[in-house]
């Protein structure tokens, strides 16, 4: 089990103190998701973070984890199981890994095909992809919902979470 967490302002709000602040705070109130690592990123405009339990590649995983250039960055909670099979595809069109992790082959993935890559995927998973390019933020869960991925909207601030009490850890939330 992992734990994802993040906050995204529209158009109109921005303030890096306050992301990287929150992220933090949301992130801790889901810290027993994921002991064996943390991380985080923090933008004027967005912030994400993760707690993970390493299952596959225990030292490669590290996330948030970046690809394209920077442009690319991904939070995820889960397991894709034809994760070797997504990667053979990529791999054949050019697409080079430097970690074993089925979190590498998600985000290359995206770049490839963009959403339809979840369609590709079989497993269980929640995930988050922060496109720095065009500014947008991706959220998915797989079909079944087996991994959570809760998501609140109030005014310009759009917050997500495994949990629900990582969202309610922002006080417009309460």
């Amino acid at each position: 089990m992992c734990g994802i967490a993040g906050i995204f302002f529209f158009a109109g709000g921005e303030c890096l103190g306050e992301v990287k602040e929150t992220v933090a705070s949301l992130l801790g109130r889901i810290t027993h998701r994921g002991p064996d690592d943390t991380g985080e990123i923090a933008t004027p405009v967005f912030g994400m973070g993760t707690t993970r339990l390493a299952i596959i590649d225990l030292s490669g995983g590290h996330q948030p984890m970046t690809a394209g250039g920077g442009r690319y960055s991904i939070c995820f909670n889960g397991e894709i199981y034809n994760y070797r099979q997504i990667r053979s595809a990529l791999a054949e069109v050019g697409y080079a890994f430097e970690t074993e992790s089925d979190t590498e082959v998600i985000l290359h993935a995206f770049a490839e095909w963009r959403e339809k890559a979840i369609v590709r995927m079989n497993g269980m998973f929640a995930l988050a992809i922060w496109d720095k390019k065009r500014r947008e933020l991706f959220l998915a869960r797989d079909r079944y919902g087996i991994k959570p991925l809760y998501w609140s909207r109030k005014g310009n601030l759009f917050a997500f979470g495994s949990e629900i009490k990582a969202i309610l850890a922002h006080p417009d939330f309460h």
